[in-house]
């Protein structure tokens, strides 16, 4: 059995909108080579990877779309990639919410991703006090429903259309406690600022799960002196396609060589993304 990288950006061509290339990040992407990546996992000896393929406006010029259209692209070798979804509740009607998060389910992503900084909305923004965003409510919901994961950007990002007061994880904690039955992954653990917070909420709440993507292994046990605590719940991914990671192949190398226990490194790179995030070739 081998290993997960449960967070990447592995956007191909084929898969992103005519007009990515004039985006609003500020950020130089190129798209991958489906079959490099392919030839890196089986040497990384990667079983499956989880791409992110969420709609961003501001940011990517990426729409509901985005995932759908991920999934035809990578549907041959089904049993290597898991797509992640997702909508941006403050850009649709209530109707077209339902009618995405349909769609996506019905394509085949295992889960949804929600990118409060990059949206420019607070992952409680359903709640009355902070606005009633009923598309937001019905995101949380829809995941519940269908035991499908949420992932939840926290933490700052360096694009120019990021708004980083979006990005504190302690607006998380509000949706742990109304959907309790509602698996939730922390992407980033609120790197750099918030990562207190993070390990905390991890601590505290169950249904709240650590994903280390974007933190440099190297790096890692500075940020989280006391992973080991939370490697039970804890979930590996490279975040690869970001500004900083390598390769793949590389960071998932980094991360094998920490001084931690050998059932860490198993249950954070394999076992714990296994049991969170399914292969396409199940769900279709």
């Amino acid at each position: 059995m081998g290993y997960i990288d449960a967070h990447t950006h592995v956007w191909f061509k084929e898969a992103l909108p005519k007009d990515f290339l004039n985006n609003n990040s500020g950020y130089s992407f190129t798209p991958p080579n489906l079959t490099d990546i392919l030839k890196e996992m089986d040497n990384a000896n990667i079983d499956y990877i989880v791409i992110i393929a969420y709609p961003s406006r501001e940011v990517w010029n990426t729409k509901e779309d985005f995932p759908i259209n991920m999934i035809k692209v990578v549907k041959e070798y089904a049993n290597r990639f898991s797509i992640i979804g997702g909508i941006e509740p403050n850009r649709l009607t209530l109707q077209e919410a339902k009618e995405w998060l349909e769609k996506q389910y019905e394509a085949g992503v295992s889960g949804f991703k929600l990118h409060p900084v990059h949206s420019h909305v607070k992952p409680n923004a359903y709640r009355e006090e902070e606005g009633g965003l009923k598309q937001l409510e019905l995101l949380y919901e829809f995941a519940q429903d269908h035991e499908l994961p949420v992932i939840i950007h926290t933490g700052t990002s360096m694009f120019l259309k990021a708004r980083n007061k979006y990005s504190d994880p302690i607006n998380v904690d509000d949706v742990a406690v109304d959907f309790p039955k509602l698996k939730i992954v922390m992407a980033h653990m609120g790197r750099p600022n918030y990562v207190p917070t993070a390990f905390q909420l991890v601590r505290i709440r169950n249904n709240i799960y650590a994903e280390i993507s974007s933190i440099p292994p190297k790096k890692l046990l500075e940020y989280l002196p006391r992973l080991e605590e939370i490697s039970y719940k804890t979930i590996y991914g490279s975040d690869y396609g970001g500004p900083g990671v390598k390769s793949i192949s590389e960071n998932l190398r980094e991360f094998l060589s920490l001084n931690i226990s050998e059932k860490a490194k198993l249950d954070i790179a394999s076992n714990n993304p296994r049991l969170m995030y399914k292969p396409l070739s199940e769900l279709i």
